[in-house]
């Protein structure tokens, strides 16, 4: 590799991290989640399992129920802006 092929990353644009209502709402339901369906799995009952797996889905639609009314990043009822 020469001195030529460089690649130059700019690390200067404000990131965000998802500090939104509806991304603590998401990641919130999907924890839950995610604990429920290990729990089913460690104890080898399908339905808790499934519950679990049923809340990880239900978080990503209340994230993005959460966006579309206006508290995701850019959103017209979020503070940032």
């Amino acid at each position: 590799m020469s001195n030529t092929d460089q690649i130059i990353l700019d690390h200067t644009a404000a990131v965000g991290h998802g500090n939104t209502v509806a991304a603590w709402a998401c990641v919130a339901v999907m924890t839950v989640g995610v604990l429920v369906g290990c729990t089913g799995f460690v104890m080898a009952s399908t339905p808790v399992t499934v519950v679990g797996i049923g809340l990880i889905v239900l978080g990503v639609i209340v994230g993005g129920v959460l966006k579309a009314m206006g508290y995701g990043k850019g959103g017209s009822k979020t503070a940032s802006h």
